[in-house]
């Protein structure tokens, strides 16, 4: 892990587009200095949402942070928390997705009441307590578990525990990340784009 690299993160071409870049064609452009990051983790959350990623976490250099995948079990997954109102928030859309509501048709949906776990691994920020929360109206990140990304599979996951729903895996893989003390001290030049709020993973 290095917090050396200052260059751009690359931004994803056609963003949003019905021609939006491919993630390999988009990854063969990662630069070395951000090979960090696991390849998993560019696909699922910079690729996927580099929107909401560029907007909204580049200042915190994610290139400087620790991945590491770790096995969750249920009560650990009940321990992940979140700033404001958004664990009350999750509560209810979980408890549409495993009810007979439009959300438990949904892929997402569908996927984990029959697997019963996520479809990938979320993002959770271990003891991050000394950061604030981007859009968190300057609250500092929960501790000792803080939700960065991967928003809809919690609320999927919560619901089912939950209701101790019969397809429930004991276990879950999750990317915990580690981030220094100086990360929000790291910056990148960087191409802006227009923020916008995804709660579809």
């Amino acid at each position: 892990m290095s917090g050396a690299y200052v260059g751009p993160y690359p931004a994803v071409a056609q963003y949003g587009d019905m021609d939006m870049e491919p993630f390999e064609a988009y990854y063969a452009r990662w630069p070395a200095g951000l090979d960090s990051i696991p390849k998993m983790v560019v696909r699922d959350w910079i690729h996927r949402h580099w929107r909401c990623f560029s907007d909204r976490w580049i200042d915190l250099a994610p290139h400087t942070w620790r991945f590491e995948l770790t096995p969750f079990t249920n009560a650990q997954i009940l321990a992940i928390d979140h700033v404001g109102s958004w664990i009350t928030d999750l509560d209810a859309e979980g408890v549409e997705y495993v009810g007979d509501y439009p959300r438990a048709h949904t892929r997402l949906g569908r996927f984990m009441l029959v697997q019963g776990t996520f479809p990938g691994p979320i993002i959770v920020a271990r003891n991050a307590g000394h950061l604030e929360m981007p859009r968190g109206g300057g609250q500092r990140m929960k501790t000792p578990l803080q939700l960065i990304e991967g928003h809809a599979r919690l609320a999927c996951l919560r619901g089912m525990i939950q209701v101790d729903h019969p397809n429930l895996r004991p276990m879950h893989d999750v990317w915990l990340a580690t981030i220094p003390e100086g990360a929000a001290d790291t910056r990148t030049s960087l191409t802006g784009s227009e923020a916008t709020d995804e709660r579809t993973t």
